[in-house]
């Protein structure tokens, strides 16, 4: 339905609601671009931010946990857990403030570490149980050949972990890119705006605006639909990974 609205003019909307109805209008597809495309760009940065940081913060959080023993681990874990228990709209105001006082309001810094924060908890639980599940005997062979903890961590684990990692990505993608009410709240204009917000002000004729809009949810779906495309594999395994043990 998405597919053929976006191909139609008004008229045909109205008149051939349920069914394809030619001319097929492709310029929607064109205009709807040229309004979109800088958005677009946005959004890609933004959500590209949010997964490389939660990564980065996930995998370094999770091996320190699976690997060390020290003191407090326990209780820093379960609070880091807690976080995932504390609702979105929750913390919204106590965060816009604290990243107004930093002067990040109106940048792809706040749309980025806002739900950068909020995802990294979850992140942290999933790669340290599939750290948890690597073989004690492959690191410790690492760690007589002088390997230290950080090469150990790049070369050894992270490759290892690539299902639950492209896990972790998807998941962070597909919440970074829908993500509308924080850029909402800490956007005003059009420079960093992602494309979630564009979406709403896309314009055009009387006749045309309805396949244009359209045309441009299209266009918003490709990213992640692509995403989703290359990633689904590894998605999957990382998905079942330590269902079975044995």
């Amino acid at each position: 339905m998405l597919l053929m609205m976006s191909l139609k003019y008004r008229d045909q909307v109205i008149h051939h609601f349920w069914t394809p109805s030619v001319p097929l209008h492709f310029s929607n597809y064109a205009q709807a671009f040229l309004q979109l495309w800088p958005f677009l760009w946005n959004s890609i940065l933004i959500t590209s931010g949010i997964i490389l940081c939660v990564l980065i913060n996930s995998t370094l959080a999770g091996y320190a946990f699976a690997r060390f023993t020290f003191w407090g681990k326990s209780v820093l874990y379960y609070l880091i857990i807690m976080l995932m228990m504390v609702p979105a709209f929750l913390i919204l105001i106590p965060q816009f403030i604290l990243f107004k006082e930093l002067g990040l309001i109106n940048t792809y810094w706040a749309q980025i570490c806002g739900p950068m924060a909020g995802a990294s908890a979850m992140a942290t639980m999933l790669i340290r149980t599939f750290f948890e599940g690597l073989s004690e005997s492959l690191l410790q062979a690492a760690e007589v050949e002088g390997a230290g903890e950080l090469r150990i961590y790049w070369q050894i684990a992270l490759p290892l972990s690539v299902p639950i990692v492209s896990t972790v990505a998807v998941m962070n993608a597909l919440l970074g890119w829908n993500n509308y009410v924080w850029p909402l709240v800490v956007t005003s204009g059009d420079q960093v705006k992602p494309i979630i917000l564009a979406l709403g002000s896309v314009h055009g004729s009387l006749d045309q605006v309805q396949g244009l809009q359209f045309a441009g949810y299209v266009l918003a779906s490709v990213p992640l639909l692509l995403l989703f495309l290359f990633a689904t594999k590894s998605f999957e395994s990382g998905i079942t990974a330590g269902a079975v043990k044995g």
